[in-house]
């Protein structure tokens, strides 16, 4: 327990020094500090806190608050409120949704829950996020949880011997040289939750081994991620090389150092400024 301004009385600027100070003594084990909840400065350095040290789970208390529009529950009707699938996704209810997904199989066709919920909630959340309504932690949470209801429709259809049908094969890699895999991550769980079988090559990727693993499988669309400037040389090797070897494919290029001309300069076919234009484009590759 700590008077948090006490530190600063007798100084100009107070503010500024507490705030710092809230900081400091939190990382140090400040469970319950005592301070002014009207000053914005204190109660976001808590919340940035909360958010930096997982305290805050999925950053829900902190997009809550600087987000801009919050969502609401659905009103309750009688003792308990009923909630369908698409919210479930859309608010990151992974066991409600996953259990929701089995329920509906036993009188639903499982491409009808994939096609007239599934897909309309990631399109959804993909176009709020595009809008900034909202935010990555919030994507990825809903993504995941729409994962978790494909996993128990994928589970039913082969439990009752049927084929499980691939929109497409795509090949995802963070190029050599560059071990930063997050963002690709992302595009490969959307992609999958869209219907796309995803080839994952990882992260430093060789450019002989994406061409190797392109013939192999026949596949025809690509997507290379650099998120380091000192990679980027990667990038155009690997396309490079994909052109010399007239491997029959389109590149789709992204990543924090990517930009729309560079990808042009290189040859690439597409420029994804994010994850969900990755799956805009397969979407339009594909013609699904």
């Amino acid at each position: 327990v700590l008077g948090v301004s006490n530190f600063s009385f007798g100084l100009p600027s107070r503010e500024i020094v507490n705030h710092n100070f809230l900081m400091m003594a939190l990382t140090k084990g400040l469970d319950l500090p005592i301070m002014n909840p009207n000053i914005d400065s204190m109660t976001a350095t808590v919340r940035a806190y909360k958010l930096l040290t997982n305290i805050d789970k999925n950053s829900v208390d902190f997009i809550s608050h600087y987000g801009g529009e919050k969502k609401t529950a659905p009103a309750a009707t009688g003792a308990k409120a009923e909630i369908d699938l698409p919210y479930a996704i859309e608010n990151g209810l992974k066991k409600e949704a996953a259990d929701l997904t089995a329920k509906l199989l036993q009188e639903t066709e499982a491409m009808n829950i994939v096609n007239d919920m599934l897909i309309p909630a990631l399109d959804k959340a993909g176009a709020e996020f595009e809008k900034g309504k909202l935010f990555l932690p919030q994507l990825i949470q809903t993504a995941g949880t729409a994962q978790a209801c494909f996993e128990v429709i994928k589970n039913y259809i082969l439990s009752t011997g049927e084929k499980s049908v691939s929109k497409g094969k795509i090949i995802l890699a963070t190029v050599k040289g560059d071990i930063h895999d997050i963002g690709k991550n992302i595009v490969k769980v959307l992609l999958e939750n869209y219907g796309y079988d995803v080839i994952d090559l990882g992260k430093d990727v060789d450019y002989q081994t994406v061409v190797d693993c392109a013939i192999e499988n026949d596949v025809h669309l690509i997507g290379l991620s650099a998120l380091m400037t000192t990679t980027l040389v990667s990038m155009e090797n690997t396309v490079k090389l994909l052109r010399e070897n007239n491997v029959d494919c389109k590149i789709i290029v992204g990543g924090a150092v990517v930009t729309a001309d560079y990808a042009e300069q290189i040859g690439a076919d597409y420029y994804a400024k994010d994850a969900k234009e990755s799956v805009d484009i397969a979407r339009k590759f594909f013609g699904n």
